[in-house]
């Protein structure tokens, strides 16, 4: 006697939650940006938008990472590479939508996490600051301009029992880039502002608009002004003027030989201002970047600007005890009453080292130095796609900070008691995605 079994001939793949989870992340992050290029462009394009971003999540390649003809594999599976690629061609040539779009879906996110901040009695900082992508073997392609080359600075760099490097500085071609993060002390940051320009051809721009123009937004769009806080670069009377103009508060490090004026002490360098300058606090301070714990003290002293007699600002002077480092000079708009106010502004400037982790995490986790488009509004896009990619890993670390660790645990495990304390970093966090991601890709890949 024998029974008839049914087989069951529907295989289904196995489902990793991970993937399921960060899928829905992805989605609920691009919903209000791909609601607005539905009212632009083809549906068909929004949903080539989507892929895009989530391959770029995917594939991790500094000198490949964004290529149209590697992402075109992940796009529409490796069988159908070209078409992949065609269709991201499709979407960044289609001139019915701008990189303009990226930005303003950034700042309206801004404007909401600084209303967030407030209302938990947080200070809201925006991080400035200024860097280059490089393209030293590129020639004729669209918006290259002259950039001082930072990878040739750090290889020339003296270093002790070695020939010595040629003193001169060494330009390339390449792409300004200014960037704006939004903090706050204990914070992690989110982008407000990626902007890439250039200062030769058609698309020629002056660095010093886009600050004018952010800071016009915000006098226009909310009712308080933030602290904006800035490196040596932006230490300059223009940056004084439109700061006082826009009715914004700064805290900008000041160069030692700018002339200040002091109420008793009359017009001299900053430096020497400096001098007389008494410490009114000390602190015991942890030095990550130089791995040193310092005693350092701070002093503050009001001060006058030359070009600017009827407002009041505030010299911070940090200085280290045993004199590792040079004196840091801090201008702020914002009154100081008490040493713990001191210390508060010293903290934010030093959280600007945020954006330096931003601008090396795009050039070497996220590639951004590796695409090869002949047309500057093209690139324009694939640059804003993957800004947004690292702003998606921002959040993922900000608002999910208990399922990370469990999420790198099962997907990118390290060994040794330092990795279970240390702070995460965002390439660990991004490598654990591209594994998670890979295994989804790898089981449902097809033609698309």
């Amino acid at each position: 006697m024998s029974r008839t079994c049914q087989q069951n001939t529907v295989i289904h793949a196995p489902k990793s939650t991970s993937a399921a989870f960060l899928q829905a992340k992805v989605q609920q992050y691009l919903q209000p940006l791909e609601a607005k290029l539905l009212e632009q462009i083809d549906k068909r394009l929004v949903a080539t938008f989507s892929t895009l971003f989530n391959s770029i999540l995917l594939f991790r390649n500094t000198k490949m990472a964004l290529l149209l003809s590697e992402l075109g594999g992940y796009v529409a599976g490796h069988a159908h590479a070209p078409a992949g690629t065609k269709r991201i061609s499709n979407l960044l040539r289609c001139q019915k939508w701008s990189a303009s779009l990226v930005d303003e879906f950034f700042f309206d996110k801004a404007k909401q996490r600084i209303n967030q901040l407030r209302a938990v009695g947080k200070r809201p900082l925006l991080l400035w600051d200024d860097s280059r992508l490089e393209k030293p073997e590129s020639w004729f392609v669209e918006g290259l301009c002259s950039v001082e080359s930072s990878k040739g600075k750090r290889l020339t760099k003296i270093k002790k029992g070695f020939f010595k490097p040629p003193s001169a500085r060494i330009c390339v071609p390449g792409f300004q880039w200014t960037g704006v993060l939004l903090s706050a002390l204990g914070e992690v940051p989110s982008v407000v502002q990626m902007s890439w320009w250039t200062t030769r051809g058609k698309y020629k721009e002056v660095g010093t608009n886009i600050i004018y123009r952010m800071l016009k937004a915000l006098q226009d769009s909310l009712p308080e002004s933030v602290l904006h806080s800035l490196d040596r670069g932006y230490a300059s009377h223009w940056t004084l003027e439109w700061m006082l103009h826009f009715q914004q508060d700064f805290l900008v490090r000041w160069k030692k030989n700018y002339l200040l004026t002091h109420a008793q002490k009359g017009t001299k360098q900053t430096h020497l201002l400096a001098r007389s300058c008494p410490a009114q606090g000390h602190k015991l301070l942890r030095d990550k970047e130089r791995k040193l714990t310092k005693h350092v003290s701070v002093g503050w002293t009001a001060v006058v600007h030359a070009e600017f007699t009827q407002t009041t600002l505030y010299l911070i002077v940090v200085r280290d005890k045993k004199h590792r480092q040079p004196p840091m000079y801090l201008l702020t708009s914002v009154a100081i009453d008490s040493v713990k106010e001191a210390w508060q502004l010293v903290h934010s400037y030093m959280h600007r080292w945020q954006i330096e982790q931003a601008f090396r995490a795009g050039k070497a986790e996220l590639g951004m130095e590796s695409p090869r488009l002949w047309f500057w509004p093209s690139r324009l896009k694939l640059l804003g796609v993957v800004a947004l990619v690292y702003d998606f890993l921002l959040s993922l670390l900000r608002n999910w900070p208990g399922w990370v660790p469990l999420f790198l645990k099962r997907w990118a495990p390290r060994t040794g008691n330092r990795h279970r304390s240390v702070s995460v970093p965002i390439y660990r966090l991004r490598l654990a995605i591209a594994n998670a991601l890979m295994v989804a890709f790898a089981i449902t890949q097809n033609s698309g």
